[in-house]
């Protein structure tokens, strides 16, 4: 089970549990006892944590993020520089545009534009604010019951004054949505994110990305040299102003698309009144949004390129549409305002008119390059290539979470038949693969698995079908489960076989089908039954500085929990209370929290008479000596248990540190339980069945 679930993140946000995980983050439904409310608490993971300039980063624009305020924004509450870092939000009710997306196939013109323009209001406000997103796609746009849709998931957004330059590094799942500025590690600005609403657009009219390709690479060189066909001609009955406003956010270069979000909106605005509507636009030149990385020439040629596939973009909104998503061989200059140039005499001028001769030379080094590679293999060999790995089940599985998912992509190419087929099932939901998947069938890794995928139909079911699950991790179960509203049960038990924290199966099995809202158990793996032989004694930590007591509870196999200091007469840095008593026998692998004292001794009676011995005061080294550490009290909690259960759970909190966490029986209707602590007054928060309070205690 999530280490995260139940811990209380600056005596404040308690996590209940895990809603959806990124590459970046975790988030999780989590509690708010200061203000008694539910919210969203995305942490930082720990990869990343480690990286103290990506710390700095995130917490500075998580600043800046925290000032947005927007009805179209999910709001941040908090941010904290703590460890674990993490950002507080909203917690809202609702669907990804995406899955809503998939349900539907694609959508109407007016309903593309009433989301598109909730999403260009967005934008409007974090622009306005010097904040450029940078990863606008159907996926991190939230669609609540009312329709009301909010953009969210800022963690790579920058400042638009910083100018800085970023690498795409994402799957490809955000691939299909990024600008050509961004694939080329180029200078970007507000437009960047205008080019991925248009994207987004482009998917909400046709049902289909603009570009697809079998590898990452092959997605991003059609981004920067390729025009997609207009919606229309997918599509009939989309108007001609749709398509105008679509293609002109999607143009390559960035100096020709709408200056701002407030532009983009506003035609959207003149085409929902009339659908008539036509725009027309011829852009000047500006190079202020490339970066001069190589030399000036072949950015020129470059440059040239670029135009001419931007020229034939514009021709093709206002005229009948009859290019492929293949390069097309010519394209005329016709339709931009550019100065007659003379005739080119130097090479990289010429080169520049004739992209032909560019792309050819450009092949050649590449199958130069490629042959070298083969030859190297030859040479060297591969141990890759007689490596036979089970191929994986994918049948149920949406494609773009397959693509995404480096567990099969790093070992199997899965390519998508050259059709979609209708069905029953969601858009996106793989039906079929070859080779199947049956969980005993190998084959060498790099295999091309070929699936057939559905593009809905009429009669959609709203149910999600079961995926094998096992030997995944239940952080990838449960984030896969909350995107489809299907609620986890888990159970832990013993298994010879699976890894511990791996799922061992499931209740209902891959296959079977689950309406919205249903249940799925998940058995998880606790490892190998220990035998009672490996049960360890504690150790006496009472006197011990941090360090003695971490060594001292590694070498018996034990690990150090929870460390909080509390005021003490006992010597600062000195231990005075953990929670598993000296002697007592527990099994190896055990977490014992101490606490440390603040303050310095303010007595010295060293009298065997004065300590009691165990953890409550104190501790015999083994040589008739003890320490002077302060005899620790107790205090007793009332609780008071629900009528409605048989049963309640119950978590007290002393200063923040979980001191006691059990279910108890209801039939009495309230119980009182005894903790201890150093002596003095605590804060102590007492959880019943995730309900709160908190008071301060005297502890005697």
């Amino acid at each position: 089970m999530d280490q995260m679930i139940g811990r209380m993140l600056d005596n404040r946000y308690e996590l209940l549990e895990l809603i959806g995980s990124g590459g970046m983050a975790m988030v999780y439904r989590a509690k708010c006892h200061r203000l008694n409310r539910l919210v969203a608490v995305k942490v930082l993971k720990s990869d990343f944590a480690s990286d103290a300039d990506f710390r700095r980063r995130f917490y500075d624009e998580s600043q800046a993020i925290a000032m947005l305020s927007h009805p179209n924004i999910v709001s941040v509450y908090d941010v904290s520089r703590s460890s674990p870092e993490y950002i507080v939000m909203e917690l809202i009710d609702g669907i990804t545009l995406k899955q809503y997306l998939q349900r539907k196939g694609h959508l109407s013109w007016e309903e593309t534009i009433f989301f598109a323009e909730q999403v260009a209001r967005a934008l409007m406000h974090a622009h306005s604010r010097g904040i450029i997103h940078q990863d606008v796609k159907p996926q991190n746009v939230i669609i609540l019951r009312d329709g009301t849709a909010k953009l969210t998931d800022f963690g790579i957004a920058s400042f638009a004054a910083a100018q800085e330059t970023r690498v795409v590094q994402e799957a490809i799942g955000s691939v299909h949505y990024i600008s050509p500025e961004q694939a080329k590690g180029s200078k970007i600005d507000y437009r960047t994110d205008l080019y991925s609403l248009g994207v987004m657009m482009y998917e909400m009219l046709t049902g289909k990305l603009p570009f697809e390709g079998e590898t990452a690479l092959q997605i991003v060189m059609q981004h920067i040299n390729e025009v997609p066909i207009i919606p229309s001609a997918f599509v009939p009955g989309i108007p001609k102003g749709m398509d105008d406003i679509v293609m002109h956010a999607m143009s390559a270069h960035i100096s020709r698309r709408y200056e701002s979000a407030e532009k983009m909106y506003e035609d959207m605005e003149v085409l929902r009144s009339d659908p008539n509507a036509r725009f027309h636009y011829v852009a000047s030149e500006d190079n202020s949004g490339e970066t001069q990385i190589i030399g000036a020439d072949i950015q020129r040629a470059a440059r040239r390129s670029a135009a001419e596939h931007e020229a034939a973009s514009i021709e093709g909104a206002a005229a009948p549409r009859t290019r492929t998503r293949t390069r097309t061989q010519t394209r005329t200059r016709t339709g931009f305002r550019r100065k007659e140039q003379d005739e080119p005499d130097g090479f990289f001028e010429k080169l520049a008119e004739r992209p032909g001769m560019a792309v050819g030379m450009a092949v050649g080094v590449i199958a130069v390059i490629s042959l070298l590679l083969v030859g190297i293999l030859m040479i060297t060999g591969s141990s890759d290539k007689s490596e036979k790995i089970i191929v994986p089940d994918l049948i149920g599985r949406n494609i773009d979470e397959v693509m995404a998912d480096p567990d099969i992509t790093n070992n199997f190419t899965v390519k998508e038949a050259t059709e979609r087929q209708e069905s029953d099932r969601p858009v996106g939901e793989i039906l079929e693969q070859d080779p199947n998947g049956d969980g005993k069938k190998k084959a060498t890794k790099g295999t091309i698995i070929t699936v057939t995928v559905s593009s809905g139909g009429e009669n959609v079911k709203d149910t999600y079908k079961v995926i094998d699950f096992t030997g995944k991790t239940l952080d990838y179960v449960q984030a896969a489960l909350a995107s489809h509203d299907i609620k986890c049960e888990v159970v832990e038990e013993y298994s010879d076989d699976v890894e511990e924290g791996k799922v061992i199966r499931t209740d209902p099995e891959a296959g079977a089908e689950l309406e919205k809202g249903a249940t799925l158990t998940v058995y998880i793996s606790k490892g190998k039954q220990k035998d009672d032989n490996e049960n360890v004694s504690v150790p006496g930590l009472l006197g011990m500085t941090k360090d003695q007591a971490e060594k001292a509870l590694t070498e018996k196999g034990l690990s150090i929990g929870s460390v909080n200091e509390v005021e003490s007469t006992a010597e600062a840095g000195s231990v005075v209370w953990q929670s598993q008593d000296a002697g007592a026998e527990v099994a190896k692998g055990t977490v014992v929290n101490i606490q440390i004292s603040k303050g310095k001794s303010t007595s010295n009676n060293n009298s065997p008479d004065n300590n009691s011995g165990g953890n409550s005061g104190g501790q015999d080294n083994g040589d008739g000596d003890y320490d002077d550490t302060p005899s620790l009290g107790s205090a007793t909690i009332p609780v008071s248990l629900p009528d409605n259960t048989d049963t309640a759970h119950v978590i007290i909190y002393v200063d923040g540190v979980i001191q006691y966490d059990d279910t108890c029986s209801t039939s009495g209707g309230s119980t009182s339980i005894s903790v201890s602590g150093s002596v003095g007054d605590h804060d102590v928060t007492v959880s019943v069945d995730g309900s709160t309070t908190s008071q301060t205690y005297t502890f005697s």
